[in-house]
């Protein structure tokens, strides 16, 4: 939000008229003009103060950090030990609308709905160890938003709000805070499933994300920039386009997108139907459209991409019932060349997959694979995308074997490697460059 204080200057003009004594005309326009500018710099003045102490809101950009609890975290709750429970009931009851008389295009349900659902939005605070001076406190590390999805005490975010987190807290639309037990998290899909030992909670009716149509209205609810001064804050907005293939981090899923305004600490929380149904998650947005001819960003507005419901609800089964989700990977990063990519790096192909790293002790590292090598072919298929690659690996299963076709320095040779679990696998350690 800007708040601009600058004001205009009206004009005057000489009316040509001969010189007098006394103030003449000029002098009382002068007059005039200066009480004008007082007046307003007075109003401007008492105006911008009222705007802090009324909205109570400094008109600085504010920390995104989250706040300091108010309130202690409740004990830790007796939860079932992630991998061995057996999925819940999904058993959300969609708001009553009948106060909404005759269906219209005039009618608007989103304040039923808000009542109905916005007690079932909470705020996921992640706590770390963190260090001031000589003292390391468990402090917090950052907040996000979650929903109830089943009356069990099930409570469904983002795997990034709870990243490294050494506790994990809900705040209760009651102003309550209570201990959270972490089922399981896919970073892949960005899927956290919570539970909290409570029985009272009122989960969200499950949507269904394939009967979205473009230009649909939707509401979007949750924590913006912080867990508790804007608690449960709604948006409006459409379906802006189904089946967004977006890469975020590394990872590459399908998104609904919608215009509905989603901000840091929205993660996580809900993106409802007309009918006050979740069809789904709130994940990430868009902050810039590219940069100018100076190299400054240029922001991005209306941009923001949420999980398919149906999506998630496949990964928090899988994630309660069997604790994580196995993916096959050989343990390496690459990315497809192009003509300008081979013409840039001198390279003697210009069709195929460039391996820019490998992961250390990885099952490509173990089968000979080294950075700089380019993919032909896996499992016989000739590979000229990244995303083909990604499609072959996908079809097996951890522990099959995957041939790669592979250039290197002018000879061509194939090798033979096990998948393991790419969540079991180091990025961040991989085998140092070949000498040339």
């Amino acid at each position: 939000m800007e708040f601009n204080n600058r004001y205009g200057n009206s004009p005057f003009y000489d009316n040509q008229q001969p010189r007098r004594r006394g103030l003449g005309g000029f002098g009382i326009a002068v007059i005039v003009l200066l009480t004008i500018l007082v007046a307003a710099i007075v109003l401007a003045v008492s105006l911008r103060g009222e705007y802090r102490n009324d909205m109570g809101v400094s008109i600085e950009p504010e920390r995104t950090a989250a706040p300091e609890p108010t309130k202690k975290p409740a004990a830790a709750p007796a939860t079932p030990i992630p991998g061995t429970g057996i999925m819940p009931p999904l058993d959300g009851v969609a708001p009553d609308l009948s106060d909404i008389a005759t269906p219209g295009f005039w009618d608007n349900p989103i304040p039923s709905i808000f009542d109905a659902v916005s007690p079932s939005v909470v705020g996921v605070i992640n706590y770390t160890t963190q260090t001031f001076g000589k003292r390391e406190i468990l402090d917090i590390y950052g907040s996000g938003s979650g929903f109830v999805i089943s009356s069990e005490g099930y409570i469904l975010t983002n795997a990034h709000v709870v990243a490294d987190a050494e506790k994990i807290t809900v705040l209760l639309d009651s102003g309550e805070e209570v201990e959270a037990a972490l089922i399981g998290a896919d970073n892949e899909t960005d899927v956290a499933v919570l539970r909290v030992d409570r029985r009272d909670l009122v989960p969200l009716a499950v949507g269904n994300s394939e009967d979205m149509r473009v230009g649909e209205f939707v509401i979007a609810i949750g924590n913006p920039l912080d867990s508790e001064r804007l608690a449960n804050t709604t948006t409006f907005g459409v379906i802006s386009a189904k089946a967004r293939e977006i890469t975020i981090d590394g990872h590459t899923n399908t998104y609904l997108q919608t215009d509905a305004a989603i901000n840091f600490g929205n993660s996580g929380g809900p993106l409802l139907n007309m009918k006050g149904e979740v069809i789904g998650m709130n994940s990430a947005k868009s902050i810039t459209a590219g940069f100018d001819e100076y190299g400054n960003p240029v922001s991005a507005e209306g941009i923001g991409f949420a999980l398919p419901i149906n999506a998630v609800c496949t990964i928090m089964e899988r994630l309660i019932t069997e604790g994580s989700i196995e993916r096959p990977a050989v343990g390496i990063t690459v990315y497809t060349l192009t003509e300008a990519v081979a013409a840039e790096m001198e390279l003697p192909l210009s069709s195929g997959i460039y391996v820019a790293s490998v992961v250390t002790d990885g099952p490509a590292s173990r089968a000979g694979v080294c950075a700089g090598d380019i993919i032909l072919s896996a499992n016989g298929r000739t590979i000229t995308e990244q995303a083909e690659l990604i499609a072959v690996i996908n079809e097996c299963s951890v522990g099959d074997s995957i041939r790669l076709e592979i250039f290197r320095n002018g000879d061509t040779f194939s090798c033979d490697i096990l998948l393991a679990d790419k969540n079991q696998m180091d990025f961040n350690t991989i085998d140092p460059l070949p000498a040339d």
